[in-house]
């Protein structure tokens, strides 16, 4: 199952390095909650008050109320609010889940991969900077959570190594997959099981374990790393075993080490947190006091679960803060043109909302103009860049990196339409941008030619020459001498002109308003729409690269 969160085209590595910001990841098995204890929830609350980690991935949550009330009142309090969860996903024993950080993440998409046990989840996540574009060009981290079958024996430790695999064959057949991280409750004892060695080992990303390998299991050498359990006393359902095992993980691709994808593991930063080292087969509570953390903090991972969390830092790599860029476009639309420039007659039948977000066009941007108070606006359009190194014909929709709804001024200008300003680029650019404008019944037009970029305003008149636009003639016209425009008539933005407009102009003739077949924009669907436009312009249309 793949739930899509974020439309993104495709992705890129960065253009340039400049300054780094620290992220804190945790994975947490959190011992079926909320079960019957769900105030449990402030012992999650001061651990993650002290830590305050900026991606925290937890194993043993029960249901989706469960991980409201870790974000309600375990992670969004004293006036904070910028935590985020992932969608629940329903498996078929405990589940898992990602609460993040949205000040500096977004939340890209989410899948699941099934095994025979549990649910291993995927959430993409990208960094949050205006210093990107939101398409194309920023920093993607995999993350993967997963809860290993449990217990002793080779059967259990064939089991673990079924699941690995159908992690490791999910990520294989993945593409542009970089800054990966698998983390979770693995329940493995030494690493020489065959689940850990895949891990580590197999198929086409093997990963990096930042703490010593070896025999873990009640082994004193490594008490500095085990994570489970907080507890000798039996309660909560949990283990009391005392701390013994090193349970929880968090291993990462290759990138991750070198950094080649603009994130970096910073070393020995990976630990359990709460384990001073001291307290081999006992639990937290015992002599000597753990001074390590906070008392408050002790007896909250305590009492919380019977694992203790596991962290590191990872640094994300910024690239180099650029000036804004703004777009200066001019273009008439045939419907509207009266000679001059055009008329603005819809401006009292405007929609407040961008109208684009319905088919073809499927834009759900939130762009509105509340009130409409300038006097000189003649319709909506919507502006999409492409960019590429190649020609205009190569300016394919896999290149594109921006879209966005504006106001079109009858003097053939676009602003931006919440802020009435010229349309800002607020993202690194660096290859040539090609730009379409597309209107709800005009043939849509891309620039024949690159943007031109002069101080900070990429500028582009269509109204100069039939050249301004790829393909010329066949979807351009001359209005008047020498000024050229958007052809009208396409009333099902289907990018041609034919039989199938007509039909939604007889659909709705004689009818007012904002409406597809009011091809010469006057509010008013009569027959000098059919016959001054679309009957002129049947042969027309328009030649974007698909």
């Amino acid at each position: 199952m793949i739930i899509g969160l974020f439309c993104v085209i495709c992705l890129s590595p960065f253009k340039s390095i400049h300054a780094q910001d620290t992220l804190e990841v945790m994975y947490y098995n959190i011992l079926n909650y909320p079960g019957s204890t769900p105030e449990r929830v402030e012992y999650f609350r001061t651990i993650n008050q002290y830590i305050k980690a900026d991606i925290i991935l937890v194993n043993e949550i029960l249901s989706e109320s469960g991980a409201d009330l870790l974000l309600q009142d375990g992670l969004n309090v004293y006036g904070s609010n910028h935590y985020q969860r992932a969608i629940f996903t329903n498996g078929y024993d405990t589940d898992n889940m990602l609460f993040y950080n949205s000040e500096k993440l977004v939340l890209y998409s989410q899948d699941t991969i099934e095994t025979a046990l549990r649910l291993i989840n995927e959430y993409v996540l990208y960094y949050k900077t205006n210093m990107y574009s939101p398409i194309t060009d920023t920093t993607f981290l995999y993350f993967y959570s997963a809860h290993l079958k449990a217990s002793t024996g080779t059967t259990n430790q064939q089991k673990r190594l079924a699941e690995v695999l159908e992690f490791k064959d999910h990520i294989d057949n993945k593409s542009n997959v970089e800054n990966i991280f698998f983390g979770g409750d693995f329940n493995v004892y030494t690493s020489s099981e065959p689940a850990y060695q895949s891990l580590i080992n197999d198929g086409l990303h093997p990963l990096n374990d930042p703490l010593p390998a070896g025999s873990w299991h009640d082994n004193e050498n490594y008490a500095m790393i085990h994570s489970q359990s907080t507890r000798t006393a039996q309660f909560g359902g949990g283990a009391s075993g005392g701390m013994d095992d090193r349970f929880d993980f968090i291993l990462f691709s290759d990138d991750v080490n070198t950094g080649n994808n603009g994130i970096t593991y910073i070393p020995n930063s990976c630990f359990a947190l709460g384990n001073d080292g001291n307290h081999f087969n006992g639990s937290l509570l015992d002599s000597p006091q753990n001074t390590t953390v906070p008392d408050s903090v002790i007896q909250a991972l305590y009492y919380m679960a019977d694992h203790l969390p596991v962290l590191c830092k990872i640094e994300v790599q910024l690239p180099e803060a650029q000036q804004d860029k703004y777009l200066d476009l001019k273009v008439y639309l045939e419907g509207a043109y009266n000679g001059t420039n055009m008329n603005t007659t819809l401006i009292s039948t405007l929609p407040e909302n961008q109208p684009f977000n319905q088919s073809p066009w499927n834009y759900y941007g939130d762009e509105s103009n509340t009130g409409y108070l300038m006097n000189n606006i003649t319709d909506w359009v919507l502006v999409e860049l492409r960019e590429t190194t190649g020609e205009a014909n190569m300016a394919t929709p896999d290149t594109k990196i921006w879209e966005q709804a504006c106001l079109l001024l009858n003097d053939g200008s676009i602003i931006n339409a919440n802020d009435n300003d010229l349309p800002k680029l607020d993202f690194n650019i660096s290859d040539d941008l090609y730009i379409i404008i597309r209107h709800r019944n005009h043939l849509d037009i891309m620039s024949a030619n690159p943007l031109l970029l002069t101080d900070t305003l990429y500028s582009y008149d269509y109204s100069i020459s039939q050249d301004q636009v790829l393909g010329l003639t066949s979807g351009y016209k001359e209005l008047s001498p020498g000024i050229w425009g958007m052809v009208s008539g396409d009333a099902n933005g289907d990018r041609f002109i034919n039989q199938l407009d007509k039909v939604i102009w007889i659909n709705q003739v004689g009818k007012n308003g904002y409406l597809p077949a009011d091809f010469k924009m006057d509010t008013q669907i009569d027959n000098s729409d059919k016959n001054e436009f679309w009957f002129l312009n049947q042969s027309y249309f328009s030649t974007i690269p698909e």
